[in-house]
């Protein structure tokens, strides 16, 4: 059972959660976004509006309240559609620079809500406006947790006040408007947190993509092409007929306990060398410590016995100086045409087993 200490530090993390300042700079992004969306919808909307009044509703123009309103609606939406649409273009602020810019918006449009809707109470009609803005507005902008159980509740209140005011709100179902109010409450937590959630894989994902374009993709000491350089290169095997050669080279951590890192690095070095002087250059990776993997694509079998041949050979004569012996090594070679990059490792695969059968 959790302890009170546990169930505080819970209710603390749900009402005030750490956000890193990049999600929280991409939350204030997408708050301007949907104000600049809402705006220009909301004018839109009551332009209409006007002009049902002006010209088939004109008893409306008689009463306070219904065309002073909506025109104080609109005047507060264009005001925050050029204001939003400033953000958007501005490249010297940051986003985090307008973040009260929706939630003073918010508020405003509240204000318009309960009017109207105050306005059908006392004639008898349904008062859907008040809750049509709030949902509109906690489904489009994303507000901290405290903050957007505090801006909801207290609208739902402040809306109820007006109309117990008025009749003590007599034709309100009291369970069900708190209801309403605390799902909306919860509504407008669940937005922020799935938001949150969302951003943050995006920018992990950013981050690794970022990572992965700065990690080399070629090997320091032989200059080849290394494992990460194979993977973004399997989609240019695909569909091309291709020999794929493993070779090891025998005995490498010996000669490294023997002779020394330095001679290890010399004999990787004149292999590389030779790799690329007489297989390939393009097509050739450092695999592991000691081996190597080399393909050879769209090359006639007779071309590539020779190529082979003439590699077996400089690998006979091969020499390095500080060693007196014979550098051997193991290979295993498959071929084929792979479809896709499953089929590319099972050929990589292939000539793994040949050259451990052949060891």
């Amino acid at each position: 059972m959790a302890t009170f200490s546990e169930i505080k530090n819970r209710v603390k993390d749900t009402l005030n959660p750490f956000i890193n300042p990049s999600i929280l700079e991409g939350i204030y992004h997408l708050n301007i976004l949907s104000l600049n969306k809402l705006s220009k919808a909301f004018v839109f909307t009551e332009f209409f509006v006007v002009l049902n009044f002006l010209f088939f509703n004109r008893d409306v123009l008689s009463k306070k309240g219904p065309m002073s309103v909506t025109i104080y609606g609109i005047i507060v939406s264009l005001i925050a559609l050029l204001l939003s649409r400033h953000a958007l273009k501005s490249t010297t602020r940051p986003y985090s620079a307008y973040r009260s810019l929706p939630i003073i918006y918010y508020g405003l449009m509240l204000l318009f809500g309960m009017f109207i809707s105050y306005y059908h109470y006392v004639r008898g009609s349904q008062m859907l406006i008040f809750f049509a803005i709030v949902f509109c507005l906690v489904n489009f902008i994303v507000m901290p947790p405290l903050a957007g159980i505090i801006t909801t509740l207290s609208s739902f209140l402040l809306f109820y006040i007006f109309l117990y005011g008025y009749d003590k709100a007599a034709h309100i179902n009291l369970i069900n408007y708190c209801v309403l109010a605390i799902i909306t409450a919860i509504g407008s937590v669940h937005k922020f947190r799935r938001q949150a959630a969302e951003l943050e894989r995006i920018h992990r994902i950013e981050t690794m993509n970022e990572m992965l374009q700065n990690v080399p993709v070629h090997d320091n000491l032989t200059d080849l092409k290394n494992r990460y350089a194979l993977r973004d290169d399997f989609n240019s095997y695909q569909n091309h007929h291709i020999i794929v050669l493993m070779l090891d080279i025998d005995e490498f951590t010996k000669i490294n306990e023997t002779h020394g890192a330095n001679i290890g690095d010399a004999i990787l070095k004149e292999i590389g060398n030779l790799i690329k002087k007489h297989l390939t250059y393009s097509h050739s990776y450092r695999y592991g410590s000691d081996s190597f993997l080399i393909i050879l694509q769209d090359i006639e079998l007779g071309d590539a016995l020779q190529k082979l041949s003439i590699w077996e050979r400089s690998m006979a004569t091969l020499t390095i100086p500080g060693l007196n012996e014979k550098i051997h090594y193991t290979s295993g070679y498959s071929h084929g045409t792979p479809r896709d990059e499953d089929e590319m490792r099972l050929l990589i695969e292939a000539a793994d087993r040949k050259r451990r059968e052949y060891f």
